[in-house]
């Protein structure tokens, strides 16, 4: 008999496919043989017979995946059966790991997991992973590098019904290019300490970062001294280069490094844009930006798309007694190639107009059937209306008369493989009552 080597998983089929795909692929990739039942996807059934030598002669770990599905099925009960037999044999303690997989209480979970401490994946599978990988880095389990067993249980992980075709494909990505800046940053003292500065940044009312005492900003005198309050005294003391800024050691102002100037300048930048945002009428909650009820008619964003058809989506909707509201969130990079990263977010509101405290979960129950191309319409719409369908560049003010110049459209990405739209696999008919979208169709 040669060692355990083999991580266990059990779950109901095909309800908790998801996250057992999920698994297999992330333990496979750092070397761990996994045996889960998912060979249902390319069309093969495994007996009974095979699943009880897994368990007795292979295992190393049984993790079982529980959930409310899966604590009613008999093939789940007598896996866990089989297990409690395989670790009382062994007397390995740690030789079953329960995963609380969704919402179902401790409580509930089968009487013989009840005493077995387990991991909580309801809430943040990569949270609970990690934990996962402590246990079994913990307790030894046997792992390898480029394991033959990758590439079956991988091969698991793409659905028959989705096909990969080796034809190049346009896409776009969540990002608009910064195409142009000021030649010129400026740095103003103020009569304020460091910490003082730093408590007033949100009174400042023009895109800038602060050092020190100095504030940083593509800004005029005339319009630093308007936007800083006037309790504040401010003189100019320095005009650099951007070229020179970002070297990040001037001869006439405090040196920084490179990389603080780069942050800097993504401060300001990040500022000005969401200063933008909030022009056109997007709501901040927290660092994510959404769109408010009625902010276009019939919430309604339109959008040219990359075929050149005219399409729209709804940017606000209704999901059973919620509203949810489309947002994004920025990440800008003042690097090579420089730009601003769209990220985009769902939030939900209980009465149309403030997003709930708590978001937990609301995402992935009311948005399970929003595949890609409905975030990218979502994106393109949104972006549509921030920045409009004309010229190929759009002016966004940094202060005072200084514009960074956006390119106007996602940028556009040219990928060497593709996939078979007409089979995709799609969620079953009835998990649909999750969320009426019948708005969300595009206007062709």
């Amino acid at each position: 008999m040669g060692p355990r080597n083999t991580v266990f998983i059990s779950h109901a089929r095909p309800d908790d496919d998801d996250l057992t795909r999920w698994l297999c692929g992330r333990l496979t990739a750092r070397g761990y043989r996994v045996w889960a039942d998912l060979e249902q996807l390319v069309g093969g059934e495994p007996a009974w017979s095979d699943i009880e030598n897994a368990i007795r002669q292979d295992s190393a770990r049984f993790i079982c995946l529980v959930t409310n599905v899966a604590s009613t099925r008999t093939g789940v009960k007598n896996e866990i059966a089989e297990a409690c037999a395989v670790a009382q044999k062994l007397g390995d303690k740690n030789f079953i790991i329960p995963i609380k997989a969704d919402d179902l209480p401790w409580s509930d979970f089968p009487i013989q997991l009840k005493q077995i401490n387990g991991i909580d994946f309801s809430d943040d599978w990569p949270s609970g992973f990690s934990k996962l990988l402590k246990a079994l880095e913990r307790d030894g389990v046997l792992r390898g590098e480029g394991d033959a067993e990758i590439g079956r249980v991988c091969s698991l992980l793409v659905s028959s019904k989705e096909q990969i075709k080796q034809e190049k494909e346009l896409a776009l990505r969540n990002w608009l290019s910064i195409d142009k800046l000021p030649d010129t940053i400026h740095y103003y003292h103020t009569s304020l300490s460091a910490t003082e500065l730093g408590q007033w940044r949100s009174q400042i009312a023009i895109p800038h970062a602060v050092h020190d005492r100095l504030i940083i900003t593509f800004g005029s005198t005339d319009a630093v001294r308007a936007a800083v309050p006037p309790e504040v005294e401010l003189e100019h003391r320095y005009s650099l280069g951007l070229g020179e800024f970002l070297e990040g050691a001037p001869a006439r102002a405090p040196e920084t490094g490179k990389q603080q100037a780069r942050n800097y300048l993504s401060d300001v930048l990040r500022r000005a844009f969401e200063a933008y945002l909030r022009e056109k009428g997007l709501m901040q909650f927290d660092n994510r930006w959404f769109v408010p009820n009625n902010w276009r008619k019939d919430n309604e964003g339109h959008y040219i798309k990359p075929d050149g058809k005219a399409g729209y989506r709804v940017l606000v909707g209704k999901a059973k007694e919620l509203t949810w509201h489309f947002a994004i969130s920025t990440r800008v990079f003042s690097g090579s190639p420089r730009g601003i990263l769209v990220i985009p977010h769902v939030l939900f509101s209980s009465d149309g107009v403030s997003p709930l405290a708590d978001q937990k979960q609301l995402r992935r129950r009311y948005c399970k059937l929003w595949w890609n191309d409905r975030w990218r319409d979502l994106l393109q719409a949104l972006l549509s209306e921030l920045l409009g369908n004309g010229a190929e560049q759009v002016s966004v003010s940094a202060g005072g008369g200084a514009e960074l110049l956006l390119t106007r459209a996602l940028q556009r990405v040219d990928l060497e493989v593709s996939y078979s739209d007409a089979t995709a696999q799609l969620r079953d008919e009835e998990d649909v009552d999750h969320i009426r979208d019948e708005d969300l169709e595009d206007e062709e």
